[in-house]
């Protein structure tokens, strides 16, 4: 019923009303006037004139409700059964998405199919959210790279694989449909059945479970798998989710880490008993170094002196002896210088370091002046790169570079237009330091013996030397981490190359 229908019947039913109380209302008041006067004539007709008023009433308020019946089933009855029509046609359609048709009229009806239409639209909308929803979980359930795996707990379902995704199949070699409805005893082995009842009890107590367990496939093959596992309900029902991973490769991993880890076991201790071996053989060593280098020099000195005083005496020696004792006193000489050698070279295996920042540029230019001092008459042109800094043993280093540019001094001897360099080449590798002559060279075959103990590549009455230094400058740079090497042309150059850390 709209608002002009409502209005519209309470106006002719208050109207009615009104002439009807009003017309009661004069007839009671002219009835009571002549019953008064005593007139039984006029009692009469005021009797029958109240009766016909009764009856009046009676029928205008039959035609009222009429009127309301009427009224209320036109624009409420049949609106209201039609609503319940579409509502249960609604309900009756799997498709939520129709809505109720609206009037153009503003009232209760109207507003209460809006409110369902809202119901409606609510409902769908939660219900595109759950599937879409669903579809995301089955999209992750079916595309997960790890075997997904529900197992029943309950009833017929017990113990039964009743959902699989397909890495799950494609992992135990089963189709997707031959897997769901299996025993999760049967892709078992023996051992794990064996505890897979204590798993299972402890999951049904609501406990996650991680362990390692050994499936069959379905051509007979075991396998290792990592599984982690709990207790989900759907429908009331309790079920095993267990997640499971193929861990083959991880145990072939361990296994051969765990062979290597034993061989690397058995190289450390043959290493072990090397190092002692090889540590008793310095000590021997050079407990041998220093018995010789004293036991000599007691004779060599003795016949150091013997020589000198036969060459003193001038009238008691032929000149032919003479030459041969001065051989003599000469080879002695030298046998004490290598014996120097030796002692000192021991002495470097055996030096602690002591690192701390050294400046080879200013022992390179002071070694230098000091060799040019000692030889006035040669003319040599000096190239030193500045400020050279390393981190070592400023002794050892020293050593180092005194060795190397004593080389050079000497092997550019016999030579006019000597050039003598110190510098350093800053590679992708770290900086690679550097000395180079341009006196008499070697050839490069023999570059991988320039540095072993007593190796000369010239003749000895030409240059002079013991055959040490190359190998001691070595030992110091192998002991610093560094390495050395050379490069050179017989009679045209010669460059010493070397690292460190």
């Amino acid at each position: 019923m709209t608002l002009s229908h409502r209005k519209i019947l309470v106006i002719v039913c208050t109207i009615i009303v009104l002439l009807s109380v009003l017309t009661i209302t004069s007839d009671c008041i002219l009835l009571y006037s002549y019953s008064s006067l005593g007139n039984n004539i006029l009692s009469e007709n005021g009797k029958i004139t109240i009766a016909y008023i009764v009856t009046a009433f009676v029928l205008v308020g039959g035609v009222i409700c009429c009127a309301v019946l009427f009224f209320v089933r036109g624009a409420m009855l049949l609106r209201l059964q039609s609503l319940t029509a579409n509502v249960k046609r609604i309900t009756d359609m799997p498709d939520i998405s129709a809505r109720l048709p609206l009037s153009e009229h503003q009232d209760e009806l109207n507003e209460l199919a809006g409110s369902i239409n809202s119901m409606l639209e609510s409902l769908e909308n939660a219900e595109v959210g759950m599937r879409e929803s669903e579809e995301r979980y089955r999209m992750l359930f079916e595309r997960a790279p790890d075997a997904i795996i529900v197992i029943g707990l309950e009833g017929d379902e017990s113990g039964v694989i009743v959902a699989a995704n397909q890495a799950a199949a494609d992992l135990h070699g089963y189709s997707l449909d031959e897997l769901c409805g299996m025993l999760i005893h049967d892709v078992n082995t023996a051992e794990t059945n064996k505890i897979a009842d204590d798993l299972i009890a402890t999951i049904a107590n609501g406990e996650w479970v991680t362990a390692e367990i050994w499936h069959h496939k379905k051509d007979g093959t075991q396998f290792p798998i990592e599984i982690h596992a709990g207790l989900i309900k759907f429908g009331g029902k309790k079920y095993i989710l267990g997640f499971d991973r193929d861990i083959t490769l991880r145990k072939i991993t361990e296994e051969t880490y765990q062979i290597h880890l034993e061989q690397i076991n058995k190289l450390n201790e043959e290493l072990s008993r090397k190092a002692i071996d090889l540590a008793a053989v310095n000590n021997e060593l050079e407990t041998f170094n220093y018995s010789v280098s004293h036991d000599m020099r007691g004779p060599l000195t003795r016949i150091s002196g013997y020589c000198q005083l036969l060459l003193d005496d001038d009238s008691a020696l032929d000149p032919v002896v003479r030459e041969y004792i001065t051989r003599i006193y000469e080879s002695e000489i030298w046998l004490n210088e290598m014996i120097d050698a030796l002692l000192q070279l021991a002495r470097i295996t055996r030096a602690e370091i002591v690192s701390g920042t050294v400046n080879l540029s200013a022992i390179a230019e002071a070694t230098l002046k000091e060799l040019s001092l000692e030889s006035p008459d040669r003319s040599v042109k000096t190239l030193i790169e500045p400020d050279i800094f390393v981190a070592g043993d400023s002794r050892l280093l020293k050593m180092v570079m005194i060795n190397l540019l004593n080389n050079a001094w000497k092997y550019t001897s016999g030579k006019n237009d000597v050039l003598i360099e110190f510098g350093v080449d800053r590679t992708s590798f770290g900086p690679v330091y550097y000395v180079r002559d341009n006196g008499a060279g070697f050839d490069m075959k023999d570059a991988g013996n320039i540095f072993r103990v007593f190796t000369r590549t010239h003749d000895p009455s030409q240059f002079a030397g013991t055959g040490i230094g190359l190998a001691t400058v070595q030992r110091i740079i192998f002991r610093h981490g560094g390495r050395i090497w050379a490069k050179g042309e017989t009679g045209i150059s010669a460059t010493f190359f070397f690292t460190l850390p």
